[in-house]
């Protein structure tokens, strides 16, 4: 990568105005977790994707009584209702064609990456204010580059921030330049 890559990147970031998220990487997770008036949706579990295969296992356990990989259904073909059947083969399925990486399946068969170091520090601090929402209502912590008064809000610089509206949702205190 000859920075080519990471230029397409800067302008992309720079361009987009996440309001029309086109694909599933771009989406807000506070929403998806959000009934359509607002509310948060009743959760009792949040699962780390880094760890998708144990994350998977547990749930297995706790409705199978077994985990994923211990199941009687997807070593001996069992149909017997457990669901091992039909888990072993889409496990199966899925994993045939695509690479597994800690437990994660690898979309590209070729690495698409480029080096991060080659990231503005300005762009760093707008995916920062496009993603503040999540930020803000997952209790996650800024990474440094976007700590302390480098925003630009009004008349001066601003600190990233969140507020409550007055319907009592979560919203940003400032929005990325051209939205809101």
């Amino acid at each position: 990568e000859n920075g080519t890559l990471a230029a397409r990147f800067e302008r992309f970031v720079r361009e987009y105005d996440g309001l029309d998220p086109f694909d599933v990487h771009l989406t807000l997770q506070v929403p998806l977790l959000s009934g359509m008036d607002g509310t948060p949706l009743h959760l009792t579990k949040i699962y780390n994707t880094s760890d998708s295969e144990g994350g998977w296992n547990e749930i297995a356990r706790q409705f199978l009584g077994k985990s994923a990989d211990d199941r009687d259904g997807e070593r001996n073909g069992n149909n017997d209702g457990s669901g091992g059947e039909l888990l072993g083969k889409a496990k199966e399925k899925a994993t045939k064609n695509t690479k597994v990486k800690g437990g994660v399946i690898e979309g590209r068969s070729y690495p698409r990456r480029f080096d991060s170091k080659l990231v503005s520090v300005e762009t760093q601090r707008r995916i920062c204010r496009l993603a503040l929402l999540d930020y803000c209502c997952l209790n996650l912590p800024l990474p440094e580059v976007c700590r302390g008064k480098h925003h630009e809000a009004g008349d001066g610089l601003s600190e990233l921030f969140c507020v409550l509206d007055k319907k009592g949702k979560i919203q940003p205190g400032m929005f990325p330049n051209g939205v809101g």
